[in-house]
């Protein structure tokens, strides 16, 4: 597998200028043109093992994660952990279990859906590093399944699917950002 800054570097495009600017979605479609995928990516101003600690504390993302209310470890076996999250929507709370399985290695931590809401979701969180002691983070998510209400108004564009996962890609990887560089700045003060 390339990294994302391999792959940047083939394609000899220079993201970092955008970058620079915010995180950046890509909207991946499947062989049927349907919505597959969402990635964001962003670049972190804090090393690359500050914000791989921020995500393999799952259990704090209530916390720091926008809309999330509980984030509670059910289960741990094998290197694998199973995560329970529940989401502040309109309606019905989203209630769900992820079996996340992190690769300190590879700073990868890839996510199926366990139980609950959210049925056949995936989740990919990776961490590499960037110049200048800064962290590029990548998330890539497909939620499916989510509240009957907001199926309900799905239309043929999947309109619906499309922002539930690229609203969720972006609140999720600038809220590690943010919470990486916070520590990041906490850390260097302290250090004085």
């Amino acid at each position: 597998m390339l990294t994302t800054l391999a792959l940047l570097t083939i394609a000899q495009v220079d993201l970092a200028p955008l970058l620079n600017r915010g995180p950046l979605v890509l909207v991946e479609q499947g062989t049927d043109s349907k919505f597959a995928q969402a990635t964001g990516v962003v670049l972190v101003d804090a090393d690359p093992d500050r914000v791989w600690a921020v995500l393999v504390k799952m259990e704090e993302f209530k916390d720091f994660m926008p809309k999330v209310t509980t984030s509670e470890i059910v289960k741990e076996k094998a290197g694998d952990v199973e995560v329970r999250f529940v989401l502040d929507v309109p309606g019905p709370d989203t209630d769900y279990t992820v079996r996340f399985t992190p690769n300190a290695a590879t700073k990868t931590i890839t996510g199926a859906w366990a139980s609950g809401d959210l049925k056949g979701s995936k989740w990919l969180w990776k961490v590499e590093s960037a110049p200048g002691g800064k962290a590029l983070l990548t998330h890539t998510l497909s939620v499916k399944n989510f509240s009957g209400l907001a199926q309900s108004l799905e239309d043929e564009q999947q309109t619906v699917t499309v922002g539930v996962n690229v609203g969720s890609v972006l609140a999720a990887t600038r809220a590690v950002k943010g919470r990486a560089e916070a520590q990041a700045k906490a850390n260097a003060a302290a250090a004085k």
